[in-house]
């Protein structure tokens, strides 16, 4: 049901728009593809946030636009920063066993992507020393290392400065580190960026996310996403299954924050240098999420870092197991999602893949898969108490999307 090249996308729908459907279908063509798996961030995203929807509804959209099978991207995983993140969404593209290109968007696909990565990988000492330098000057690693690579690359600082070109670079970083045979597949970006407003028919997520909260489904919403898309989307807002205010996370939170401590928030992933005693007493100060995460951030600490290091303190996600996570990645290919053809990419992966693939993930007591597996039960058991209508039966409850 098809042929030679499987096309990889990775992505969090957060939810889909217009701008994802004309990534995909692009993503096809320019593979030469006839069928695409699609690598889906789960309960809590890359910038450190709830998902808007939960994960089965925005794997409804990406099949019902083109993709034929949704893996998991594991909270461990998912909400983390671009360089976790984007390792392990290629390792498990790599590990199907059955992808054979990697498609992602780009401001300008022609960015020297591959000499940059060779720079980061290899860390020559001139790089090294303008880094070091930008970091003790009160810089965000992020800043330190654009500045380091424009240093050693023209060019290569200002591609690094957008945030979806971030992730390209770190995808296309773990390819070459890790020799995997995935061809890369940068899509030239179309339309409005990721906060950027509604520019006619496209919008960025992240704007679609704030108009729908503060004016509902209104008709620069309904232009910038497919019929489809916005039905379901609608629906999950019909249903109480929305996060349509952070209220609720900023409540639940505050608690955790106040109730730990400094002393126990330090033991929490990533969490460095007594940036847990700022956290407290801003958590103390502050009356809303928003104003929790201004008093907070920094040059040092961009919001992004910030709203992470509230989302692994509120998992519980610990220092030990967040270096075995990086250390070791995904253990396991999990299914969300499949249409017909998916189910066939799926018979090919029970003899391709490197990994096990399960639809439940689960593992035996003190196991690194059992880990990765009681996070993620965790994560979606919070993100259900976000929501106005929560299904409170956590993973056991919650099956794959099967083809209609």
């Amino acid at each position: 049901m098809f042929g030679k090249s499987i096309v990889g996308i990775i992505a969090e729908y957060n939810p889909f728009h217009n701008g994802h459907l004309y990534h995909m279908n692009r993503s096809l063509e320019t593979a030469g593809a006839d069928a695409a798996v699609v690598v889906l961030s789960s309960s809590f995203v890359q910038r450190g946030e709830p998902a808007f929807i939960d994960k089965w509804s925005r794997t409804r959209m990406a099949l019902s636009f083109g993709a034929n099978l949704v893996l998991e991207l594991p909270t461990a995983f998912s909400c983390h920063n671009a360089g976790v993140f984007g390792s392990a969404a290629v390792d498990l593209m790599a590990m199907t066993g059955v992808v054979t290109h990697l498609s992602f968007g780009m401001e300008d696909p022609e960015a020297p992507l591959e000499a940059a990565a060779r720079i980061l990988l290899e860390e020559p000492d001139s790089f090294k020393k303008v880094l070091r330098n930008r970091l003790n000057r009160g810089f965000s690693y992020a800043e330190a290392r654009t500045f380091a690579i424009e240093h050693l690359l023209p060019g290569a600082g200002e591609m690094l400065s957008s945030p979806n070109n971030i992730l390209a670079q770190e995808y296309v970083q773990r390819i070459i580190e890790r020799n995997y045979p995935l061809r890369i597949t940068p899509i030239k970006r179309t339309g409005a960026g990721y906060h950027s407003g509604s520019s006619g028919t496209f919008a960025g997520a992240g704007w679609i996310r704030n108009t729908v909260r503060t004016e509902g489904l209104s008709d620069p919403v309904r232009m910038v996403m497919p019929p489809e898309a916005l039905s379901m989307l609608e629906t999950e807002i019909s249903r109480g299954r929305c996060i349509l205010s952070l209220d609720v996370f900023w409540r639940i939170l505050r608690t955790v924050l106040m109730r730990d401590g400094p002393s126990r928030l330090s033991r929490f992933a990533e969490m460095r240098e007594g940036i847990e005693n700022l956290l407290t007493a801003s958590a103390a100060r502050a009356v809303s999420f928003e104003e929790f995460v201004s008093l907070c951030t920094s040059r040092r600490y961009p919001r992004s870092k910030i709203q992470r290091f509230a989302c692994h303190s509120l998992m519980g996600f610990d220092h030990r197991a967040n270096r075995k996570a990086q250390r070791l990645g995904p253990p396991y290919i999990r299914v969300l999602g499949w249409d017909r053809k998916g189910q066939e990419i799926l018979k090919k992966m029970r003899t391709a893949s490197r990994l096990p693939v399960v639809t439940r993930p689960k593992g035996r007591p003190g196991t690194y898969q059992r880990m990765i597996a009681d996070l993620e039960y965790r994560a979606t058991s919070i993100w259900e108490n976000l929501v106005q209508s929560p299904e409170l039966f956590g993973e056991s409850g919650n099956l794959p999307v099967r083809p209609v």
